[in-house]
């Protein structure tokens, strides 16, 4: 039979979680801290673990490192009653050897089905995420073919900052009509038509950092002249 070690610090949902689990087939026992995991797993092993997110002496993450630390073949689960928390934390999940995450909200079945498949060393992901990670991993593809040259970027910093094309050709030390020119390029390369979508584009394609560093680094040398 297979074993399970739910953690999880609210008692009821660790209580609903080993009975259903139970009904499921597998053999199940709880704990509600992760606090003294050294312990109990100097006393037996376990095949699976499903590891609340969110406990207030040690998170799901955190708990998730101590026992791989001790095991590191352990198969385990973060379930979390937040869907909003997967995503952000679905890339450190994954560079951590954890092997998947399933919503308290989700269904009995969808639950029973992600445990059967990380005992199978897959990863089961609820469709809306499939759906969200594809879309990010489009815009990181989008963004690797953008090309900007030295000046688009500088310019596209100075739009950023809300600049105007004046005070961009004044700091840049070229004609306001070259930066008109620029922008024009710029805003074909983006796929946009105004100022406001540009800035929006940028942050969606995650190229905002290296424009801030840009700006900071003109506002230090305009400082310092």
């Amino acid at each position: 039979m297979t074993s399970v070690l739910v953690i999880d610090d609210h008692a009821v949902v660790a209580s609903g979680t080993k009975t259903v689990l139970q009904n499921a087939g597998f053999e199940v026992e709880t704990q509600q801290s992760a606090k003294n995991i050294q312990l109990i797993l100097s006393k037996r092993h376990y095949d699976l673990f499903l590891v609340d997110l969110n406990m207030p002496d040690m998170d799901g993450m955190a708990a998730a490192d101590l026992i791989l630390d001790l095991d590191a073949d352990a198969k385990i689960i973060i379930y979390t009653g937040y869907e909003t928390e997967i995503e952000p934390l679905f890339a450190s999940m994954i560079e951590r050897g954890i092997s998947g995450v399933v919503s308290k909200s989700a269904s009995i079945d969808s639950l029973i089905a992600a445990l059967h498949a990380a005992l199978r060393d897959e990863v089961l992901l609820p469709m809306w995420l499939f759906q969200r990670l594809r879309v990010n991993d489009s815009i990181r593809i989008e963004s690797s073919k953008l090309h900007l040259n030295q000046n688009e970027r500088d310019i596209l910093a100075g739009v950023m900052h809300g600049d105007t094309n004046r005070e961009i050709a004044q700091n840049l030390l070229i004609g306001q009509r070259t930066v008109e020119k620029y922008l024009t390029g710029i805003f074909q390369k983006l796929g946009v038509h105004s100022r406001v979508e540009a800035a929006e584009k940028v942050n969606e394609l995650g190229i905002s950092p290296d424009l801030r560093k840009k700006l900071n680094t003109a506002e230090q040398n305009q400082t310092n002249s």
